[in-house]
Order: C-alpha cells, then sequence, then structure tokens
C-alpha cells in the first residue's frame, strides 16, 4: 500500500497512479480539497485528519474517513512507500 500524503490544496500528478490498494490522506491546506469533484474519482480509500479539518472549519464526509494523531500514525506504519 503506497499512502499519498497531501498537504498542499492542489492535487500532484503523482496521484494518478493511485490503485484500489492506495490510500490518500489530506491534512494541512490540503484538507480544502474535500470541497472539490476532483478526488471523486479515486479508486482508494481516503483519510483526512481530523484537527486540520476543524482548524479549518471544513466538514469530513463521505468518502472521506476522519483520523485522529494515533490513526494517522498507524496509517504511516502500514505503508510501503510514502508519497
Amino acid at each position: 500500500m503506497r499512502l499519498f500524503d497531501l498537504s498542499h490544496n492542489q492535487l500532484p500528478a503523482l496521484l494518478t497512479l493511485a490503485d484500489a490498494a492506495d490510500k490518500v490522506l489530506l491534512r494541512q491546506e490540503a484538507v480544502y480539497l474535500m470541497q472539490s469533484p476532483l478526488l471523486n474519482n479515486l479508486p482508494c480509500a481516503m483519510y483526512c485528519l481530523a484537527t486540520d479539518a476543524a482548524a479549518r472549519g471544513v466538514m469530513i464526509s463521505e468518502p472521506f474517513t476522519a483520523l485522529n494523531d494515533s490513526q494517522w500514525f498507524a496509517l504511516v506504519l502500514q505503508a510501503k512507500q510514502q508519497l
């Protein structure tokens, strides 16, 4: 599993490589991407760091799953590659 760790509100071209086994994590400014349809067609699970979304007043809804800090750490440890 590759973890695509996004911290900016722009999608990297690298994200086109994501497949069903991968995961996308939005944190920092990238939480604003939840308000855009740009991520709707990705074939993988998508997560958001809850504290970053709350700090920016962004609601977390499907298809995103909210993560606390310890869940974020566990996700990073599971990844074979972090991009």
